[in-house]
């Protein structure tokens, strides 16, 4: 059986939470480009005297609420971490896409992935900030 890095460089393994993180870092950054555009728009209507006179306002768009359903590969390996003189053992739990690479490469069932369910609501800002 091949070694743990060996392994995760295969089958784009990753830990389970930078998948997450990566997750909803890709919904902030669509929102933003959603912004991004209906900003766009409104320059574009208040610079056109024709469009400014009508009252025209820009469309904004927004994910209020974001279902996830991903399927993934789940495994536990064990990380040593050298500090000074001492070698520290955790556990890390690794995730692997649902993909025909690592499905043929390990002979995996598919029907045997796990499902992470997250659900991602907007909330207004903290009084702080606003």
């Amino acid at each position: 059986m091949p070694d743990t890095e060996t392994l995760i460089k295969d089958v784009l393994m990753d830990p389970i939470e930078k998948i997450l993180f990566h997750t909803g870092k890709g919904i902030a950054t669509a929102q933003l480009e959603l912004d991004k555009n209906s900003m766009a728009t409104q320059v574009l209507i208040d610079n056109d005297e024709d469009l400014s006179s009508m009252g025209l306002r820009a469309t904004w768009h927004h994910f209020a609420e974001t279902a996830l359903e991903i399927k993934l590969s789940l495994s536990m390996h064990q990380v040593v971490y050298k500090k000074a003189e001492k070698s520290i053992a955790r556990y890390k739990i690794y995730a692997a896409p649902m993909n025909a690479h690592y499905k043929n490469s390990y002979n995996y069932d598919v029907y045997g992935a796990s499902t992470i369910s997250a659900k991602i609501v907007s909330i207004p800002p903290p009084k702080e900030v606003v």
